[in-house]
């Protein structure tokens, strides 16, 4: 490859072009001629020594080669944009931002931001909701700062901070058989409808009951919803079904339900995740609010 600089025109009609299929629509999304895009990825073709689509009558498409460039070109170029728009919002006195992806509902995380926001005001924070998996991507696409999920990847461009753990909770309509006992297993509820949410940890509970009943040779009945928490809770109390939740709600959404240990999954980590080398200080600021946030002064922490 040539030590040749190139201008990040070059390198944001590229990305556009892999993210719109062709020259044309990449042309109309920026606003240029196509033969400005065109002519364009063909020089920075030159510059990399190799192509980098394919071309074809129907558009273009990324070669192997050309995918893996451009997933790594993408980080740096993120990366590059937001330390722009952060200077330049720096420079016009306007607030830091830092963005966190979550899987993990707020209630479970509301004393750790609490605690960060009171100690570093001239941050904002903005909060995107998502499951372990969407929120994990988010950072490595450079889309969220940090984010806080049940389960962490062996990727080794990540770190991760195990916080604590948190129980797992059977919610049932309060004319349940089982609502007066202390703790029930999931085998007592297998005939009953689980619903759950599609976001959030909706996926990892659905994945634990599936994993913990088939030792029983059961499979759950499971049905999702795109609806937050308090909604699901609704839906216990006017019989369509029993949901599981993580962590006790600060406020019970219907008297009409029974918050019951749930026996045999004892409990949902929650981790910390962000990208390895990623030094920004509202993350490193972050980082140090949530640890002292750990019990037993942080023993259970790993990155």
């Amino acid at each position: 490859m040539s030590d040749q600089f190139f201008e990040l025109r070059l390198l944001r009609y590229a990305l556009a072009s892999a993210e719109h299929g062709s020259f044309r629509r990449a042309a109309l999304a920026l606003g240029v001629q196509q033969s400005s895009v065109s002519k364009a990825v063909g020089n920075l073709e030159h510059i990399i020594g190799m192509p980098l689509f394919e071309r074809n009558h129907a558009g273009v498409r990324p070669t192997l080669a050309g995918e893996r460039f451009l997933w790594e070109a993408s980080l740096g170029f993120d990366h590059l944009k937001r330390a722009m728009h952060d200077i330049g919002a720096a420079q016009r006195g306007e607030q830091r931002k830092i963005a966190i992806a979550s899987s993990v509902p707020f209630v479970l995380l509301g004393d750790l931001l609490e605690r960060f926001r009171d100690e570093h005001e001239s941050l904002s924070v903005e909060m995107i909701e998502a499951t372990c998996v969407s929120s994990v991507t988010l950072v490595q696409q450079r889309k969220a700062d940090i984010a806080f999920v049940s389960k962490t990847t062996s990727d080794r461009t990540l770190q991760s901070l195990h916080l604590r753990d948190e129980r797992m909770i059977a919610v049932l309509p309060k004319s349940h058989q089982l609502a007066d006992a202390l703790a029930v297993t999931p085998e007592e509820l297998r005939e009953e409808r689980f619903i759950l949410s599609t976001g959030g940890l909706g996926p990892e509970i659905a994945a634990h009951l599936s994993r913990h009943l088939a030792k029983s040779r059961y499979e759950p009945t499971l049905q999702l919803h795109s609806i937050g928490q308090s909604d699901l809770i609704d839906m216990v109390a006017r019989g369509f079904g029993v949901t599981i939740i993580v962590g006790r709600p600060l406020q019970i959404a219907s008297d009409q339900v029974a918050l019951i240990s749930l026996a045999g999954i004892s409990v949902m980590p929650i981790s910390a995740v962000w990208m390895d080398g990623n030094s920004d200080l509202a993350l490193r600021q972050l980082q140090s609010v949530a640890r002292r946030f750990i019990p037993n002064q942080g023993s259970s922490a790993r990155s």
